[in-house]
């Protein structure tokens, strides 16, 4: 099935989910089962989807991280009154 997106869909062997397929990303990973009769462009809407959220939790990370570098390097910086 072309996605024209680098998401990739497979049959699952997974017991209890027959009529699913399983959305994929470009490295094979599993994402999420999707009905066996979605679309080629709804797959791909789902993948967008997941690959969005995933980029906007990884910026989370990242500031979340570079608050707390710049709070320890003030505290650092900071004179000590000891």
């Amino acid at each position: 099935m072309q996605l024209n997106s680098s998401a990739r869909v497979a049959l699952t062997r997974i017991a209890g989910h027959t009529g699913m397929l399983e959305l994929r990303d470009d490295a094979e990973n599993f994402l999420e089962f999707i009905p066996a009769e979605a679309s080629p462009g709804m797959a791909a809407i789902a993948f967008r989807l997941y690959a969005r959220g995933l980029n906007r939790g990884v910026r989370a990370g990242e500031d979340a991280a570079w608050a707390k570098l710049r709070y320890l390097i003030g505290a650092a910086a900071a004179p000590s009154h000891f």
